[in-house]
């Protein structure tokens, strides 16, 4: 990438060396050098290229930045791969991106994703967060920050609003939001947060519960040292909930599978060459009755974990059909600014050699949720899923 962006600029000397297929050529910045036939023709591909940008800095009515033309002429690479899950952070993305995954920011302390008609949708509400304390819910709707709207009918839409509501702690955002029929406002005070993405409990009695948000930050620790205390506590059985969580990070759903999973393959990559890695699990596990809880909203990740015990017949699925991401991606990170590229590089297939993507994974217990949406706290009066979820656990 770094080499194109460079030849790009190049403006080609006519001087050509046949007998070694090369190529002099000067550069941006002065000087000579020469290239192969295959840069050089790669410099008349991208000319182009150049050649708009040139005229929009000379010619346009009004100041251009040169910054933001290079990046929209990257993002409009980037969307004609025509792929949902490709797409280029600028550095202040990758920050944010960075933060999110650690699980440390400034902000307000909620989980947003983009629903299929492209909006912006709280799907969770972190405990002891300023958004909790404001009064904000799962299922609430942001369509304005500070009385502009947003929305996210693009992932550069979805980045622009979540930026939107960072900011320097002890900084106000007012969020414009659409709870069923009612649009209310609500001013939130941005602090310093720092989030777990799984959250453990012991539910009826003796079911040991764990929620995890998200496979990123502290997931797979949290995980282990809720199985010690399930150990310490002689727990009848397991139900991991994974409904409304997007995904995360392949090597950690891969260690909290290995957790809980016979001998066997997790899960496998195929690249476009058809090369394959496989990722195991060992002969060493947490051996009780298991359920996982999935809904449409469990995505990529959360696929993987529910896929895996299906197929390696550790437990029962159980809630409503997963939302069908199986496609694994790459992050380059630019050493130069920070930007990064996004891509996707892989497919993922189960150890029946099952692929999720398009279609999800179909629980072995179907039960849709009753209420309007995941409630907070596990408790099965109020949530006929989990109940559903306890029910198959002491089945076995």
């Amino acid at each position: 990438m770094k080499r194109i962006v460079e030849l790009i600029w190049a403006a080609v000397m006519i001087a050509v060396v046949a007998s070694t297929a090369t190529l002099l050529i000067a550069n941006r910045g002065g000087g000579q050098r020469w290239v192969t036939e295959a840069e050089y023709e790669r410099v008349e591909r991208y000319k182009r290229l150049d050649e708009v940008r040139q005229t929009l800095l000379d010619e346009y009515y009004q100041p251009l930045d040169e910054d933001a033309l290079l990046t929209g002429a990257i993002r409009g690479m980037t969307s004609a791969v025509g792929d949902v899950y490709t797409f280029y952070y600028t550095p202040e993305e990758m920050k944010r991106e960075h933060e999110d995954s650690e699980g440390r920011y400034e902000g307000i302390g909620i989980q947003v994703e983009r629903t299929q008609d492209g909006c912006m949708e709280i799907v969770r509400v972190y405990p002891d967060t300023p958004s909790a304390a404001a009064g904000l819910r799962a299922g609430d709707r942001i369509v304005a920050v500070d009385g502009e709207p947003v929305a996210a009918e693009t992932f550069m839409d979805y980045l622009e609003g979540v930026g939107r509501m960072r900011g320097e702690e002890n900084t106000e955002v007012r969020l414009g939001i659409e709870r069923g029929e009612q649009t209310l406002e609500f001013s939130v005070l941005r602090s310093a947060i720092s989030i777990s993405y799984a959250s453990y409990s012991i539910i009826d009695g003796d079911i040991g519960y764990v929620s995890i948000a998200q496979f990123t930050g502290d997931a797979a620790d949290r995980f282990d040292e809720a199985i010690e205390h399930f150990r310490e506590k002689n727990v009848s059985g397991l139900i991991i909930d994974v409904r409304n969580d997007p995904g995360g990070l392949l090597n950690l759903v891969t260690r909290i599978a290995d957790r809980v999973l016979p001998e066997g393959v997790i899960v496998y990559m195929q690249e476009r060459d058809g090369k394959r890695t496989d990722f195991y699990s060992d002969e060493d596990y947490y051996d009780v009755p298991l359920a996982v809880l999935v809904n449409g909203m469990s995505a990529s990740a959360s696929e993987i974990l529910a896929a895996s015990v299906q197929a390696l017949d550790r437990g029962t699925v159980v809630g409503l059909t997963t939302y069908g991401k199986g496609v694994v991606q790459t992050m380059t990170t630019y050493a130069e600014d920070g930007a990064g590229l996004q891509f996707t590089s892989a497919c993922y297939y189960d150890a029946n050699g099952r692929t999720v993507n398009g279609v999800g994974v179909t629980p072995d217990v179907e039960v849709a949720l009753e209420a309007d949406r995941v409630p907070v706290v596990p408790d099965p009066l109020s949530d006929n899923q989990l109940a559903a979820a306890i029910a198959e656990v002491r089945k076995k």
